[in-house]
């Protein structure tokens, strides 16, 4: 935790909103959006049902698809990163819940919110390291305009109950064309149509 605070104070000194903020009003032509940047990792229950979470990882290397985070991310003081990430996602339920639920929110985080988001063609066991879903239905439940993403490195939009779910990542480095400048690969987040008018 100490790190992640470091992180967020660093983010801070730049100008960078974070998960530990109040959540922003965006004036949006059609009304206010309130931006919430979420952090809620993953644990590891992005998997096939047949596969039980004490054999994820071995299901998963089978193929060579075990992330870094094995080794690398500790989930110190949780006991493991599952528990950390669902401590993550009822902290960020109880911030959501006392939000106006009538503001559309656009939710924002590393990973996919849906299980269904969570597509990887050329790596499909990788998915346990893509989120959770504890976080089904948050777009309907916390009423959002739009859902955006990262982690998959692939650039997509999903359609799901009128809300688009948009990875906004910019890619590996080594499939980006250098001669169209980085400005081709940044977009608009594309938010659902709504009406607040009285």
């Amino acid at each position: 935790m100490a790190l992640y605070e470091k992180l967020v104070a660093i983010a801070r000194d730049h100008g960078v909103i974070t998960p530990e903020d109040h959540y922003p009003e965006f004036p949006h032509p059609s009304g206010t959006v309130l931006i919430v940047p979420l952090f809620l990792l993953y644990d590891y229950s992005f998997r096939p049902d047949h596969v039980s979470v004490d054999q994820v990882v071995p299901w998963a290397a089978a193929t060579n698809s075990v992330c870094t985070d094995e080794y690398l991310l500790h989930p110190d003081p949780f006991p493991d990163r599952a528990s950390w990430c669902g401590h993550l996602c009822a902290r960020a339920a109880v911030r959501l819940e006392a939000c106006p639920p009538d503001i559309p929110k656009l939710l924002v985080n590393h990973f996919p919110l849906e299980e269904e988001h969570a597509v990887l063609s050329k790596v499909p066991r990788f998915t346990p390291w893509c989120g959770t879903r504890l976080t089904c239905g948050w777009h309907r439940r916390f009423n959002a305009c739009a859902v955006v993403h990262g982690h998959l490195h692939t650039r997509r939009t999903y359609w799901t109950d009128g809300v688009p779910f948009q990875e906004a990542s910019l890619g590996y480095p080594d499939r980006w064309d250098h001669e169209r400048g980085m400005g081709a690969y940044l977009r608009e987040v594309v938010v659902a149509p709504f009406d607040r008018s009285p």
